[in-house]
């Protein structure tokens, strides 16, 4: 049983709504209020198997230890037994998710079309989600297709799939002849007797983050413009309290749980959405930045649940009957898998799926001696697993041709390559990594255009960010003054200073060569030829490499102090 959080924070008696129609004859009678709770999850990402590498797992004190550190969190059967318990406290509640439910998923759920993953989450209730980018990773046919629980061209993939018992839900994505929402905009449920509007968004930055095939004929307009433009809709089919959920969000190197709800330190667009936000919506569900928080912006909640099922927010209102949110609590619960029983239906779930994708999941790779992490070393600098990526893209493609350098998106790189000792690094464990099936692309590209690509990527503010990986032949060194404003100090190809009127081989994957993540640099690029997956780089390096992981070392990109 979980420990009521909120009960110490009350200082007078809640009046729920059945409570007022009972004093409705008295004069003196308060006004009607409902009690109400919103649980969230965001960016699952298909994670309906517990362990799957990840380093965003809650950190926490060791239960025997007290030490700070990840713990084994996340799973469909361990998130299905957290909500089930949560929901038994609470009568007047509901379940929404702010996006990216799917895609970029281990291979346990995308090699069955997401489908374990949607049938899980239906299963569990699940009454809306906003639609986010990765959602629509295989395009908005696919997307249908799996909302309707039709058959793929190429057969059935999952046993008795029924599709998503759950809508979809985008109010600023268009179709961009028409200018009309693709999805439907918002949902009304009752929650204790109340119309509650569950209004979604995906991130305005979608073109930015996904490529461009997949997102062909939309348009994305601006979440905050459009979740206002909607209001008179929402108040003429009934709707009482309205919920913002949105795919968009901020980050924080804060707890996860803010009992002042400050959260200092908090930055990102998502900020500046809420701040635009009429104050019609009562609370806003955030999404996106995989962060796990609970704050107010002008004292309305902003929330999120961290990623792949290891967080559930509960966030429990108390709203009258026009709407009014007269308080606002939150809470962010780690789904702990060592506190936890898992939810026997779902544990069949993954089993199912795990057993229908056995051959291809389990495939050996090579033994190695050491992994390598995604997270870089030193702040704004690169990572082990960037670097061993970038080295892998180089070899294969020099293999088939001219090439002078690779470099990759952090935001493609999804896990870290964890290593057991004896135990082969296996096709599953790389596909963790790289789950996009992007091509790569090797172009033409000239030495002042690399350095552009470089120059556009020094932050301008102090706060940290991340830069493409690059290969072991291409280094640089920058330095930043105390207003964040940012100089490249030197930059290297193979020891050399790089000639800006000379020509060089770029090997990066497609997703970056049009213009994703903001590298509109790539557009530019002439020559180009496509090398095949960018899985198949690093699955035949590991292979050929067993010992080579142990030879990557960082400081390809380095922070000067001033």
């Amino acid at each position: 049983m979980l420990l009521d959080p909120f009960t110490p924070r009350r200082l007078a008696p809640i009046w729920t709504l059945g409570a007022a129609l009972v004093l409705a004859g008295c004069a003196s009678a308060p006004t009607p209020v409902t009690e109400l709770s919103i649980f969230s999850i965001n960016d699952f990402h298909g994670h309906i198997q517990p362990k799957s590498p990840t380093p965003l797992m809650p950190r926490l004190p060791d239960p025997k230890t007290g030490e700070i550190k990840p713990q084994a969190a996340g799973g469909a059967a361990y998130l299905a037994t957290v909500l089930n318990d949560l929901r038994a406290q609470r009568p007047n509640s509901v379940f929404v998710a702010a996006g990216d439910l799917m895609g970029a998923s281990p291979q346990l759920s995308s090699l069955l079309a997401d489908e374990p993953t949607l049938s899980a989450l239906s299963a569990m209730g699940l009454d809306a989600s906003s639609l986010g980018n990765h959602d629509l990773d295989a395009g908005l046919t696919e997307l249908l297709r799996k909302s309707r629980g039709e058959c793929a061209p190429s057969g059935c993939v999952w046993p008795e799939f029924k599709g998503a018992a759950f809508p979809y839900l985008a109010v600023n994505m268009l179709d961009a002849d028409t200018g009309k929402t693709v999805l439907p905009t918002h949902k009304i449920v009752m929650v204790g007797g109340m119309k509650v509007a569950l209004v979604g968004a995906v991130t305005r930055d979608t073109p930015k983050v996904i490529v461009a095939k997949a997102i062909r004929g939309l348009k994305f307009i601006d979440e905050a413009d459009a979740m206002n433009a909607l209001i008179p809709q929402l108040r003429a089919e009934g709707a009482q309290l309205l919920v913002a959920i949105m795919h968009e969000g901020a980050v924080t190197e804060g707890p996860a749980n803010d009992p002042s709800y400050v959260c200092e330190g908090l930055r990102g667009r998502g900020i500046d959405v809420a701040q635009r936000l009429d104050p019609a919506y009562g609370i806003i569900i955030s999404g996106h930045t995989h962060n796990a928080y609970t704050c107010k912006i002008n004292g309305r909640l902003l929330v999120q649940a961290g990623s792949f099922g290891g967080w559930i927010t509960e966030s429990r209102l108390k709203v009258t009957a026009t709407g009014q949110v007269l308080d606002a609590q939150a809470v962010n619960y780690p789904v702990l898998q060592a506190a936890n029983v898992p939810n026997p239906a779902f544990v069949a779930l993954v089993q199912r799926a795990a057993e229908l994708t056995n051959a291809v999941r389990n495939r050996p790779i090579n033994t190695l001696t050491h992994g390598a992490v995604r997270n870089p070393v030193a702040p704004f600098g690169d990572s082990t697993l960037g670097n061993l990526i970038t080295d892998a893209q180089l070899a294969y493609a020099k293999k088939r041709g001219v090439a002078d350098v690779a470099m990759i998106n952090s935001g493609g790189i999804r896990a870290d390559l964890i290593v057991e000792p004896g135990k082969p690094i296996t096709m599953g464990d790389l596909f963790a990594i790289q789950p996009f099936s992007n091509e790569l692309v090797v172009m033409t590209l000239t030495g002042a255009q690399l350095r552009e690509l470089v120059v556009r990527q020094l932050p301008k503010t102090p706060a940290p960010r991340r830069f493409a990986q690059v290969s072991n032949n291409f280094r640089f060194q920058w330095s930043q003054a105390a207003d964040g404003s940012s100089t490249l100090d030197s930059l290297t190809l193979d020891g050399q200073p790089l000639v800006e009127t000379k020509d060089y081989r770029v090997v990066v994957n497609n997703f970056m060569a049009e213009g994703g993540d903001d590298f509109s640099v790539f557009r530019q690029g002439r020559d180009k030829v496509n090398l095949g997956v960018d899985l198949d780089a690093l699955v035949e390096w590991i292979a050929e490499n067993p010992k080579g992981v142990d030879q990557i070392q960082s400081g390809r990109i380095v922070r000067k102090e001033k």
